[in-house]
């Protein structure tokens, strides 16, 4: 009986006491991260070929920053078209005055476009979940940034509950982040 015991703490005793493995460190994502559903934005042009806009997506929320938006529930319908090398994103809804309404979002870069319509099927599924060779969402609009998000991440970030506020006015100048806290205030970013 004393071989037994001895025997049976030398083999399971190290699982009570070892360090759990069930989690992946660094390479997981935040809890509660993907909560508020998806969750991202695109720099694009409005109604017009170099009118440039910004469209976010957040949770029911889908608006154009400093202008207004919808929620899921608006939403009719989404058609899109190809012009040669321009991309045509109509967005059909029900307005404030209950009246069918359209909006037109305009791309030039195809990946752009690619990355746009992911995130707007994602958005009317209501889809949180990270998807396949998952990105924080960046600028994606006509002009690419390579990556840059210059602060604007939406999951880095608190949701917006004011859709007038306009991300895209101060950002980058030269070399300098006018984002950031340090240069935020100075007159050069003002």
């Amino acid at each position: 009986m004393k071989k037994f015991l001895v025997l049976f703490s030398i083999i399971f005793f190290p699982i009570f006491i070892a360090p759990s493995k069930a989690d992946f460190g660094d390479a997981d994502f935040p809890e509660g991260i993907f909560r508020d559903g998806p969750k991202s934005y695109h720099d694009t042009w409005c109604r017009f070929i170099k009118a440039k806009c910004r469209v976010r997506f957040q949770g029911q929320a889908m608006w154009v920053e400093g202008a207004g938006g919808i929620f899921l529930s608006q939403l009719i319908t989404f058609k899109y078209d190809v012009d040669g090398g321009e991309y045509y994103n109509y967005v059909v809804y029900k307005g404030e005055s209950g009246k069918k309404r359209t909006a037109l979002f305009l791309f030039s870069n195809v990946l752009a476009q690619g990355e746009f319509m992911r995130a707007f099927l994602r958005w009317k599924e209501q889809d949180p979940e990270p998807i396949p060779n998952y990105r924080f969402p960046n600028s994606q609009g006509p002009q690419d940034t390579q990556g840059r998000d210059k602060g604007l991440n939406p999951y880095d970030n608190p949701p917006i509950e004011d859709w007038s506020i306009k991300t895209n006015e101060k950002g980058m100048k030269g070399n300098i982040n006018c984002d950031s806290p340090v240069w935020k205030n100075k007159p050069r970013c003002n």
